[in-house]
């Protein structure tokens, strides 16, 4: 059994290796290097009736040291921090050596060992699975298989130190005798297994998130793209249409963009474009206006079409709050926007607003687009709204722009 687990370590160092190879991850360096070390431990194992000292001792703080590895590599990927004070629970570890002569070691270092591997798989796990300061926009499906298996695993090393000192459940360390051990070591081959299959899957899981993220993200802004806002917008217009939730679509763009490139060149016109960006963002994360109660809870879409054009989609927000954001972004690009132009900048916006009940996206960018040409009309710097016709207007005659389409993109209704 402990020929068939260096074995299973063996093979799970060298496939994370060769996965390292093809993907250039360092997490799987650490987490090859954790099982390398295993193998390491597993081979002075044989040397136990030999050595205390180097079979028992050092081989199973190699074991220690394994999951170490793997917790420093789950940090690495989850990019969070891990005190280097985690390799302070090898002190206790060390401390066996002081042990009275004459007094069976077994029972010490089982529990020790048992609770060592415990905490650490155990925190690894929490690593894994805790969404607190996620980096990657929140926690993907890339971690939760790797969690719950190191989840098991430290359940398994804790109860594992509880039982120990039962009666006939850990004979001797030396002699690989008792039920505990015969049933760590399968354990462990089923884990090794486990790990690093799904270690290696969590890894190229990731990439693909990142490689999807990345194709749906505007290169410049980081907003979303046109194609990834018209997908995410007939989700969302289809979630309003059947909660009966009012809403807007609102475009954008910077006034005299063309100007500005002229005048300061590409570089200016482009941190322009960063500035807005981040102004949207900055203003939808924002709650409600100051002396207005808190409405329906809103979803925002914001992206960048293409050029200066940017567009939102939002949910949850009437006449009153479109206008006040509007006027938000209006005021905040004014003031951010002067760290780039001395002049400053301004923003014209038109807006679709929608009482309710179904709305086509095509629909909405018409009569945005068509609001924002008369606030550009009007002098810029400023919000124009126009609103959906309802079922009873439509009977009375009065008639919607003419659909200018966005896109191909079909909203909740076609």
């Amino acid at each position: 059994m402990l020929f068939m687990s260096l074995v299973a370590a063996a093979a799970a160092a060298g496939f994370l290796a060769f996965e390292w190879r093809t993907l250039r991850n360092r997490v799987l360096l650490f987490w090859s290097a954790g099982f390398a070390v295993i193998v390491l431990g597993s081979s002075l194992s044989l040397l136990r009736p030999v050595s205390f000292l180097i079979g028992v001792w050092f081989a199973n703080g190699l074991l220690v040291v394994a999951h170490l590895l793997f917790l420093f590599g789950v940090a690495r990927f989850t990019g969070r921090r891990i005190a280097p004070l985690w390799w302070g629970l090898l002190l206790p570890w060390a401390g066996l050596l002081l042990l009275p002569a004459g007094l069976d070691p077994t029972p010490v270092f089982a529990i020790l060992n048992s609770a060592l591997v415990a905490l650490v798989a155990l925190r690894a796990a929490h690593g894994l699975l805790s969404r607190a300061g996620a980096p990657f926009e929140e926690r993907t499906g890339a971690s939760d298989g790797l969690g719950f298996v190191f989840t098991v695993h430290g359940a398994f090393y804790a109860a594992k130190a509880l039982l120990v000192p039962l009666p006939g459940a850990f004979v001797s360390i030396v002699g690989f005798k008792g039920l505990l051990i015969q049933v760590s070591l399968v354990e462990g081959i089923v884990v090794e297994v486990l790990l690093a299959l799904m270690m290696a899957a969590a890894v190229r899981r990731r990439r693909e998130e990142a490689m999807t993220a990345l194709a749906e993200r505007d290169g410049l802004t980081g907003l979303f793209n046109r194609r990834a806002f018209e997908s995410r917008a007939a989700g969302l217009l289809g979630t309003m249409a059947a909660r009966q939730e009012p809403g807007a679509l609102l475009l954008l763009d910077i006034d005299r963009f063309k100007a500005v490139n002229d005048s300061f060149g590409h570089a200016v016109g482009d941190r322009l474009l960063v500035t807005l960006a981040e102004v949207l963002t900055k203003v939808l994360a924002s709650g409600p206006a100051e002396g207005r109660e808190a409405g329906p809870q809103r979803e925002a879409i914001p992206a960048r079409l293409g050029g200066d054009e940017f567009v939102i989609l939002v949910s949850g927000l009437d006449e009153a709050a479109i206008r006040d954001l509007g006027a938000a972004i209006r005021v905040r690009m004014a003031r951010e926007g002067g760290r780039e132009r001395p002049a400053g900048a301004t923003v014209s916006i038109g807006a679709a607003l929608f009482a309710g009940g179904c709305a086509k996206l095509e629909t909405l960018t018409a009569l945005a687009d068509a609001a924002l040409y008369e606030a550009k009309r009007q002098g810029r710097d400023r919000l124009q709204v126009r609103r959906v016709a309802q079922p009873a207007e439509r009977v009375s005659g009065r008639r919607q722009p003419d659909p200018a389409p966005l896109s191909s993109g079909r909203g909740c209704c076609a």
